[in-house]
């Protein structure tokens, strides 16, 4: 493909800019895929030349670039505000040329895709960037000042980032050829890991543990890189593996347990709050029994406490969220006093906030087990079932013996409880709670 004219180029960029959510971004791939010229062509007309240099240049960084807080700590090493800091260093004092040639390579849609043409760049900013921090160690005002420019509190990351840059090569070949997905890696597959790792960290102490950082960001349940360990150590055990470099692995996966924990640390208040805790719990019960399943961790072993502590929490959370299921649903149905009065219409917020509770209750049936508070979720479960129940109950009595407003205060009950019932996982009793309340009016 040869170069285009401005203004053709100007139609594709207005084409792109059009198009809505993430189909610009699919179509560049999809075009990748079927020319990869055609697919630079569209990614450099995609985004503005300046984020494009930026992309092509951190581009060995990419798998790492999470956002902090959204995404797991695990391919969160580099966040992209942090990226944006120092492209803006290196564009404008550290490595201008490095930035230029990047800028270049990013506009050149019809040159031939060379990965590593910028890796001379990369080492040569990386070592800039090392050298600028050496400098400053011991001038607090100059140190200050470099954090305030990029945003941060300590500049580890940004080390992390510099070494990452100097490992392209490196980290370039170990990942030549690996699946871009790794869903249940074979014993070939472990074998192949386990032999990249082992020639990276022969070339460079410093690439072992980033080839498994950068591996394990391929994977779609990252514990189950914990079977290459095997391969590595010998053992299976975390007393050996903890003395070793793969202690990052580890730590890094226990972290991310730790940021799944904190997603469902709060009650949820909507239906999607809902969805998210309870997906968050899932996954926080994925990583836990997912390490200790592949290589047996140890109770006693510095993981396995870890594990344990986090479990811990994650009973705790449960409890808050089991003891606000309580309360929510007492609001949005609750039991009469001593003395009946008329039925009055549910609150909506109340309502809401109970369904909200029903439903992560539902959605979490299994995962709770996993995460050891099985038997309190299932008996809150069966209580709030049983509320309802008699909820419902009490609402066609009240349906039944009732006319006029308070007949409409009964029907919005009715279908309030018919609802949370539903979203409690009790679809069949909320639809014939339904079918018992349309029978009752039309008698």
């Amino acid at each position: 493909m040869g170069p285009l004219r401005p203004e053709k180029l100007d139609q594709l960029r207005a084409l792109l800019a059009s198009l809505p959510g993430d189909m610009a971004s699919r179509l560049c791939a999809m075009a990748g895929e079927a020319d990869p010229s055609l697919g630079r062509l569209l990614s450099v007309c995609r985004l503005d030349p300046d984020k494009a240099a930026r992309e092509r240049f951190f581009a060995p960084v990419g798998p790492l670039s999470g956002e902090p807080g959204e995404d797991r700590p695990a391919v969160s090493v580099a966040p992209p505000a942090l990226l944006d800091s120092l492209w803006q260093w290196i564009r404008d004092d550290l490595a201008p040329q490095a930035a230029r040639h990047a800028r270049e390579a990013a506009l050149d849609y019809a040159g031939p895709d060379d990965p590593g043409r910028l890796d001379p760049d990369r080492v040569e900013a990386a070592q800039a960037l090392l050298a600028q921090l050496d400098a400053i160690k011991d001038d607090p005002r100059a140190d200050k000042r470099l954090k305030a420019r990029l945003g941060v509190e300590e500049f580890d990351a940004v080390r992390d980032v510099a070494v990452l840059l100097r490992l392209a090569p490196v980290l370039r070949s170990a990942l030549a050829g690996l699946p871009q997905v790794i869903d249940d890696p074979d014993d070939a597959l472990c074998a192949l890991i386990r032999d990249r790792y082992e020639t990276a960290a022969s070339a460079d102490p410093d690439a072992g543990p980033w080839v498994l950082l950068l591996v394990m960001a391929r994977f779609s349940r990252p514990w189950r890189l914990l079977r290459v360990f095997e391969r590595i150590t010998q053992r299976e055990d975390d007393l050996l593996v903890g003395s070793t470099d793969m202690a990052l692995i580890g730590d890094v996966l226990l972290r991310d347990a730790e940021h799944h924990l904190a997603g469902f640390s709060r009650v949820p208040r909507t239906p999607g709050e809902a969805r998210a805790a309870a997906g968050e719990l899932a996954a926080f019960a994925a990583v836990t029994i997912g390490m200790t399943r592949e290589i047996g961790i140890r109770k006693d072993g510095p993981w396995g406490r870890r594990i344990m502590t986090l479990r811990s929490r994650a009973s705790e959370q449960m409890s808050a969220i089991h003891d606000a299921a309580r309360r929510a649903l007492g609001r949005a149905a609750p039991e009469p006093g001593p003395v009946r009065r008329r039925p009055a219409p549910p609150e909506p917020r109340d309502v809401e906030a109970a369904s909200a509770l029903c439903q992560f209750m539902s959605l979490t049936r299994d995962d709770a087990g996993r995460a050891a508070v099985g038997g309190a979720h299932n008996t809150v479960m069966s209580e709030l079932g049983e509320a309802l129940e008699h909820a419902g109950q009490r609402a066609l009595e009240d349906l039944r013996a009732d006319d006029g407003p308070r007949r409409d205060a009964a029907i919005q009950q009715l279908d309030a409880i018919a609802g949370l019932m539903q979203a409690l996982g009790q679809k069949e009793a909320g639809v014939i709670l339904l079918r018992r309340g349309a029978a009752a009016q039309a008698a």
